[in-house]
């Protein structure tokens, strides 16, 4: 198993969307606008297990990630824009055939720069980018989506749903990624946690990701399909998601030319916290 054959992998928890600019009323507290005060601090913490039967044997890769980001929110043309500056990060990954591999704050370069508009994400500027081996391991990529997930774009009634259906192609350094995802919002109700009152917001993403690419002049394929189900608690207060996690399910397979195909399964938590 190469390092860059892992890299695809980690699309699985990449969502994407448009939504429409402009800003919420005081009536409409499932949107999002400008919070008060205009800034927040986030703790995103992750964990992954790939669990991959190679023709070597069965095999275990796993990631942790600890990232504290402070975000500061201006008016946009689109809507809302959200700049984050990475304060803290730690990240390692742990290889059978690689050992375990670390990396700080000094690994890392670029802002998170999210355009919102009164739905969730219109554009995702940029995102803080990991050097070394563990890119491919790296939140950042997803996490302006995972911070600002879809909101129905008004007031709703208990037990209501709605629908984002994400389709993306990217191509980057000869490696091809589709991605589709499907995800069901329903609102469970209001609830109480830490003192706030929050909106309790069940979140069913189902995905699908095909990857394809050449490492060493052999054509690498993989399919891998599942779920990254969760909760969220939205503070409308502050038109911001106050508390998150998702638990990735996922499952397919890679195809390796000549070596022959393995199945791979896909799980851990990612968990977002609003600290300030």
């Amino acid at each position: 198993m190469t390092r860059r054959a892992l890299l695809p992998i980690v699309a699985t928890a990449v969502a994407a969307g448009c939504a429409g600019p402009g800003g919420p009323s005081p009536a409409d507290p499932l949107t999002y606008g400008i919070p008060s005060p205009p800034n927040a601090v986030y703790q995103v913490d992750d964990t992954m297990a790939i669990d991959m039967a190679s023709p070597l044997g069965d095999m275990e890769v796993t990631g942790e990630g600890s990232t504290t980001i402070s975000l500061a929110f201006r008016t946009d043309p689109g809507g809302v824009r959200a700049v984050g500056t990475v304060e803290a990060f730690e990240g390692s990954m742990t290889h059978p055939m690689m050992g375990t591999q670390t990396v700080g704050p000094d690994g890392l370069s670029g802002n998170l720069e999210v355009v919102i508009g009164r739905d969730g994400v219109e554009e995702l500027a940029s995102f803080p980018e990991v050097a070394g081996p563990l890119a491919m391991m790296s939140p950042f990529p997803a996490l302006g989506y995972l911070i600002f997930p879809r909101m129905p774009g008004g007031d709703v009634e208990p037990v209501a749903t709605w629908v984002d259906t994400v389709t993306a192609s990217t191509e980057k350094e000869g490696v091809s990624v589709a991605t589709t995802m499907v995800s069901t919002y329903t609102l469970v109700g209001d609830t109480v946690a830490g003192g706030r009152s929050l909106v309790h917001i069940a979140v069913a993403n189902q995905l699908r990701v095909e990857t394809s690419f050449e490492e060493g002049g052999m054509s690498i394929t993989q399919d891998v399909a599942g779920s990254m189900d969760g909760f969220v608690l939205w503070d409308p207060a502050r038109w911001l998601v106050a508390y998150a996690e998702y638990a990735r399910d996922m499952g397919g397979t890679m195809s390796m030319g000549p070596m022959g195909s393995m199945d791979m399964t896909i799980t851990g938590p990612t968990r977002i916290r609003l600290d300030g």
